[in-house]
């Protein structure tokens, strides 16, 4: 299993990128930490051979490069028991130009395979490019994205699923919120759910809501199934069944201390542009970290 994990500052990106090393090591996935960056003037002219180019020259030339080392360091850190990566150094001679962008293949052991990544352009279209280069599961993204339209592009144009670590704040207990309803894609959620909450000992609580009174077959027996997957794991679980708007319920219920997870929808592309579906607006709306599974 493959993870995407993009990154921009080491002002910003550090909550980020100890939630994705975190995310990761529950699944055993290998990361590959990239960088999306605009191209520089004066280095659009033609492919660049970053590993003839020494690393002072690339600081002062290219902020990408030294967030890369940053990442680096700070991975050494977050993943102590990786031994090949605490002996490794950060060497751009082992940058190279493969496919539009440069990476630098680092040492892989259990628990921390990673990679770094370097691309230049638009955000959604290079991650895009990137994620059709390999079978990624996840892309993990900072907290900054998923207002307006970057919700709908993130949903839309990144065949991954997605978490987007809005708010996330790594010192805070949180529970972890799966909304159920009767969709192909809550078994998924729910999966995805299961293995984090069992790594993490986190909380786990289910939230069903119906816009009538009525929670019908289709509904209560998804919340079921949920809990019975749950169980099976032996990891507890709290099941909530609320009437009312589902995005507005989901948000006022998650406040300010769950990681929110949900199903993909499935309506057609032009629709959800136009109207919008229940994973954009709720991540429009959301204040805390969500991870919408595809």
């Amino acid at each position: 299993m493959k993870f995407l994990l993009a990154i921009s500052s080491s002002k910003y990106s550090g909550p980020t990128l100890r939630a994705g090393a975190m995310i990761a090591q529950a699944f055993d996935a290998e990361l590959n930490v990239v960088y999306v960056g605009a191209k520089l003037k004066g280095l659009q002219e033609g492919p660049l051979d970053l590993s003839r180019e020494n690393l002072a020259k690339w600081n002062i030339y290219h902020p990408g490069i030294e967030v890369l080392k940053w990442a680096f360091q700070e991975l050494k850190e977050i993943c102590p028991a990786n031994d090949e990566l605490k002996s490794a150094e950060f060497n751009p001679e082992h940058i190279k130009e493969d496919q539009n962008r440069y990476k630098l293949i680092l040492p892989t052991t259990k628990g921390c395979k990673v990679q770094l990544t370097l691309r230049e352009g638009e955000l959604i279209q290079e991650l895009r490019d990137e994620l059709q280069l390999d079978d990624y599961a996840l892309t993990i993204i900072g907290g900054s994205q998923g207002k307006r339209h970057m919700a709908h592009d993130l949903i839309q144009y990144l065949p991954s699923s997605i978490f987007v670590a809005r708010g996330l704040d790594l010192k805070k207990k949180y529970k972890l919120l799966l909304l159920v309803d009767d969709s192909e894609a809550t078994k998924r959620s729910v999966t995805f759910g299961a293995e984090i909450a069992k790594t993490e000992h986190w909380e786990v609580r289910t939230l069903t809501v119906s816009k009538t009174k009525r929670f019908g077959r289709g509904y209560s027996g998804a919340a079921k199934k949920a809990k019975a997957a749950l169980e099976k794991r032996d990891i507890p679980v709290e099941q909530f069944f609320l009437t009312g708007d589902p995005v507005t319920t989901f948000v006022d219920f998650s406040g300010d201390d769950h990681i929110i997870i949900m199903g993909a929808s499935t309506a057609n592309p032009l629709k959800k542009l136009f109207f919008g579906s229940k994973p954009i607006k709720t991540l429009e709306r959301s204040t805390v970290p969500i991870l919408i599974v595809k």
